[in-house]
């Protein structure tokens, strides 16, 4: 994958807004694990979660947009106007990675509650509940077509659904600017864990923690039993490299893969196809120096992660450093990988590696975790996520 250049940034996170802010939280172990008060949750057998605080700004777009779509559009301006890209009114791209659909079922519930099997006066026993644009709201590609309108936006661009969509997003975009498809891209990736249905999902597959103590343990701990649901939006500016140096922030590299029914003897046969694509150091490249990991919280899998970069020697060294951005912000689904890359970016801008927040037993195993922040002169990492199973994601960052 041909290197690109970051030059602008933006998410909203379960931690805060302001980039710098967050970096400094997760440095100091912060964790946003709560008790989710969005609904009741008496009858969910996850009952924390990781949420964005507060709303969207009032826009005239919100007849349209949903919280989390909402959320996205900020995102993908404010990045814009942080980087100002030359290509800003020539070949600027939109590659967007979304979670996927989801029933809003805040709106569907007071709609159908009342409704009769043989559907008579349905309109009366609630459809009038509905907003007249309901169906439009539910477009996936609502957030990616008014951020174009907002820019101006005339290059090529991409909405990628599912799980792994921001690692998708980034691939897509890199490839763009490597074939000089478009001269700047802007890669928004948004999705949200904390929907009802995708509880139950989560709950049913064990992939969520169903503990109840305060705090759950976290990932890469001996105790840990599940993750922690979440939810983020975030936007990146990318630029060929040559054409961005003095405003450049981080060089990243994104690569995403899945399991394809592949024969690889793994737990994690998409981690160990992701990680097989990955070039080792050499050729003007410096060493993996830390590691923000997949964090998915069960013991098997976070053993399998650490063993199958342990066997990679060529990249990364058995004491490398593991920290965990997806520990203290909880999975993000879809925005995973984008939020990794600007947190792993910042944090190697700032000299300083952030703790596994929570951690407080170690599992043994390859690979150093992380139990307090660490000063470092690292120059490079690389971000693993797995939001689903079968699929996976990597971003390496480079300093430049």
């Amino acid at each position: 994958m041909t290197p690109v250049a970051l030059t602008g940034w933006s998410w909203r996170t379960p931690l805060g807004d302001d980039v710098d802010a967050v970096v400094r939280r997760l440095a100091a172990g912060d964790r946003a694990a709560a008790p989710l008060a969005r609904f009741p949750t008496d009858g969910y057998a996850c009952r924390w979660a990781a949420a964005i605080g507060g709303d969207p700004a009032p826009s005239r777009h919100q007849r349209f947009l949903r919280r989390m779509s909402a959320f996205a559009l900020e995102v993908a301006l404010e990045a814009v106007r942080a980087a100002q890209p030359a290509a800003r009114d020539a070949r600027l791209g939109l590659y967007f990675g979304y979670g996927g659909l989801r029933a809003h079922w805040n709106d569907m519930m007071p709609a159908l509650a009342q409704q009769a099997p043989d559907a008579a006066r349905a309109w009366e026993r609630g459809l009038y509940l509905l907003h007249p644009f309901w169906m439009l709201q539910h477009l996936s590609n609502n957030a990616h077509a008014l951020a174009a309108t907002e820019l101006g936006a005339r290059g090529d661009g991409l909405l990628l659904a599912g799980a792994n969509g921001g690692a998708q997003a980034l691939a897509a975009a890199a490839r763009a600017l490597a074939c000089r498809a478009v001269d700047a891209a802007v890669v928004v990736a948004y999705d949200t864990l904390l929907e009802p249905e995708t509880l139950v999902e989560l709950a049913t597959r064990g992939a969520s923690t169903s503990r109840l103590e305060v705090p759950p343990p976290a990932p890469y701990d001996e105790r840990s039993s599940g993750f922690v649901p979440g939810e983020a939006a975030a936007a990146v500016v990318l630029e060929r490299a040559g054409d961005a140096r003095p405003r450049t922030l981080a060089i990243v590299e994104a690569w995403d893969a899945a399991d394809g029914g592949s024969a690889v003897a793994s737990g994690l046969p998409a981690v160990a196809n992701v990680l097989a694509w990955l070039p080792a150091a050499g050729s003007g490249r410096p060493a993996i120096g830390v590691i923000d990991g997949a964090a998915l919280g069960q013991p098997a899998a976070d053993g399998e992660e650490r063993r199958l970069l342990g066997e990679r020697v060529e990249l990364v060294s058995p004491s490398t450093p593991i920290c965990a951005t997806l520990a203290a912000m909880g999975q993000l689904g879809a925005a995973s990988a984008v939020v990794q890359a600007i947190a792993l970016a910042a944090a190697l801008r700032a000299g300083r590696l952030p703790p596994i927040a929570a951690l407080e037993r170690p599992a043994p195993g390859p690979l150093r975790p992380l139990g307090a922040a660490e000063a470092t002169e690292v120059r490079a990492g690389l971000a693993l996520s797995a939001g689903a199973p079968g699929l996976a994601g990597a971003v390496r960052v480079e300093l430049p």
